[in-house]
């Protein structure tokens, strides 16, 4: 039985040094890669002078173009010769990426952290510190070059 490494992706630049070390370690264990991005719940709202306005075409286009972004990803890995799965929800992302992680029987998460101070992780609170709050299962974390 093959190892599943869990690679949640949100879209930056960031990303690629995230799927890299992934791979690296994909590639000594013979792992099976599964992308993961969770859009937020609140992608079809825009906000105006009038308060909250929740346009569910808005929500749909963000959506597909998040899918097609990430098929694009799953598809360079593929070509790269690994198993890649590519999986998109929505929801609050430390939440969805513990009960992916737990639903693929994952064996590891790589993660990425822009490494933004305590205060910020307090007020703001970042989904990489989340993930690594409340995980049982490994973590490797890249941390975000300063």
């Amino acid at each position: 039985m093959s190892q599943k490494i869990l690679v949640p992706i949100d879209f930056s630049d960031f990303n690629q040094t995230v799927i890299a070390k992934a791979l690296d370690y994909a590639k000594l264990t013979q792992a099976e890669i599964f992308l993961i991005h969770v859009a937020t719940l609140d992608l079809g709202v825009i906000v105006s002078e009038t308060g909250f306005t929740y346009l569910p075409e808005l929500e749909d286009t963000a959506l597909k173009e998040e899918a097609e972004q990430l098929e694009i990803l799953q598809k360079e890995i593929q070509g790269k010769g690994f198993n890649c799965q590519a999986i998109i929800k929505q929801g609050i992302p430390a939440d969805i990426i513990l009960e992916e992680a737990n639903s693929i029987s994952a064996d590891l998460i790589v993660i990425g952290s822009l490494g933004h101070n305590t205060l910020y992780n307090m007020l703001i609170g970042s989904v990489a510190s989340e993930v690594i709050k409340n995980s049982k299962i490994p973590l490797l974390v890249i941390p975000k070059a300063k």
